[in-house]
């Protein structure tokens, strides 16, 4: 393919073309990021000041862009294994674009008929689907063995940095220029992404970079969507140590979702101290993300996989403190022990399953990890409502509490999770070596 190329053994972690490619690749995070953050306060102020539109109206709109980024997940997983990522995520930035652009329009100019604006958000969720795993796949053939822990760990706290820049930004930018021309920044995020993507050149790694085990079928090339998908879920299932892994955090992801949307915020209006005191918790939460992506910069254990694991019930700590009902500093304090535990975990999982997977299955398999923590959220925040309403909050809380923890006791258990050691680097590892075959990136 055109934007391929073959790396010799020779280039090591210094050279400069895949720093560059890097480099790249992290502007275009760094900026869609920022426009994550900022489309959705956005399009909340600009649907809402419609006239006769209420939050019904938004949760039209918004329940519009979530459906379609789960529905098509999977399919996203299997697409990014067989186009060149580079090209599916530019082209996903680009309608994303559009599809923004157009809300902005109709924002900006009073004419937003719900018909139409929905059917944008509709584009706007179809465009998601496939970023998250063609991203955890391109990084493969970005960034070499060695230095992916450290470039996992940058392109974490880089965009958990512009999604929080994004959220903050996004009120006064409303307020003073107007909704319309808020989405219409947001749309430009996307746009100027994509131009960053369709310039990276990435190399593509050989073809059989991580170990294949015996029980785990590769077929499915050439099979079509459906047997791609199949294929997919062999190596997602052939893998105790990684369906486990998935179904923790799934489970984590899902109980603190329904906290941090409809829990948390009643323990706030109820006894914690409003508002302002939520608003603390959640920033304390995102700094503790961010310093954990930074921080897993320098941590390389050799039981990747078991310290993610461990890092699981971290979650649980807020939740507790607010099942307590502590003051609210001591939760915002439990908020960023959460934040770091989850930015540590998210980077060490980036890895080992970029160092144990087929190069050519990262973004299937990835897929369904997307999958399964989008899935299982509007249930956990649908069930949060029904235990708050039905056992009393603080039983609630300390329910989810309890959850988190055995989420995190189920994985622990799980013996591939506490054997599997981290792949040494070499040139026979994915995106290390030379590139024999396999899809372009």
């Amino acid at each position: 393919m055109a934007n391929t190329r073959r790396i010799a053994t020779a280039r090591g972690p210094g050279a400069a073309g895949w720093r560059r490619d890097f480099r790249l690749l992290l502007a275009a995070r760094v900026v869609s990021s920022a426009g994550t953050g900022f489309g959705p306060v956005a399009l909340a102020f600009g649907v809402l000041g419609l006239p006769g539109a209420d939050t019904g109206t938004l949760s039209l709109i918004v329940a519009c862009q979530t459906v379609p980024h789960l529905l098509l997940v999977l399919l996203g997983g299997v697409l990014a294994d067989r186009l060149p990522r580079t090209v599916l995520l530019a082209a996903a930035e680009v309608t994303a674009g559009l599809a923004w652009g157009g809300m902005a329009v109709m924002v900006g100019t009073g004419a937003a008929p719900v018909p139409l604006l929905s059917a944008c958000a509709v584009v706007a969720g179809v465009a998601a689907a496939p970023v998250g795993p063609a991203l955890t796949g391109l990084v493969v053939h970005v960034v070499p063995a060695s230095e992916r822990p450290r470039a996992n760990s940058v392109l974490r706290s880089a965009t958990y940095t512009a999604r929080t820049v994004g959220l903050v930004a996004a009120g006064p930018t409303v307020a003073w220029a107007g909704a319309g021309w808020a989405l219409a920044v947001d749309a430009a995020t996307y746009l100027l992404a994509a131009v960053l993507l369709a310039a990276l050149r990435p190399a593509v790694p050989a073809s059989g970079s991580a170990p294949v085990p015996a029980s785990v079928s590769v077929s499915g090339a050439g099979a079509g969507l459906a047997g791609e998908l199949v294929a997919g879920w062999r190596e997602f299932t052939g893998r105790q140590w990684l369906w486990v892994l998935v179904t923790g955090y799934s489970v984590c992801y899902a109980v603190t979702s329904a906290v941090t949307g409809v829990l948390g915020p009643s323990a706030a209006q109820s006894y914690l101290g409003g508002p302002r005191a939520w608003s603390a918790v959640l920033a304390g939460q995102a700094v503790g993300t961010l310093a954990g992506a930074v921080v897993a910069r320098w941590v390389r254990p050799r039981r990747p996989a078991l310290v993610a694991a461990l890092l699981l019930p971290a979650g649980a700590v807020p939740i507790a403190l607010l099942a307590a009902a502590l003051p609210a500093p001591v939760v915002v304090a439990g908020a960023v022990v959460a934040g770091v535990g989850g930015g540590l975990l998210m980077v060490l999982a980036d890895t080992v399953v970029q160092q144990h997977v087929p190069a050519h299955a990262v973004s299937r398999v990835s897929a369904y990890d997307w999958f399964g923590s989008l899935a299982l959220a509007p249930v956990a925040v649908v069930a949060a409502g029904v235990g708050a309403r039905e056992l009393g909050l603080r039983p609630t809380l300390a329910g989810c509490a309890v959850l988190v923890c055995a989420a995190a006791a189920f994985t622990v258990c799980a013996p591939q999770v506490r054997t599997l050691r981290s792949a040494p680097p070499g040139p026979e590892r994915a995106g290390s070596g030379p590139a024999t075959g396999g899809p372009a990136g």
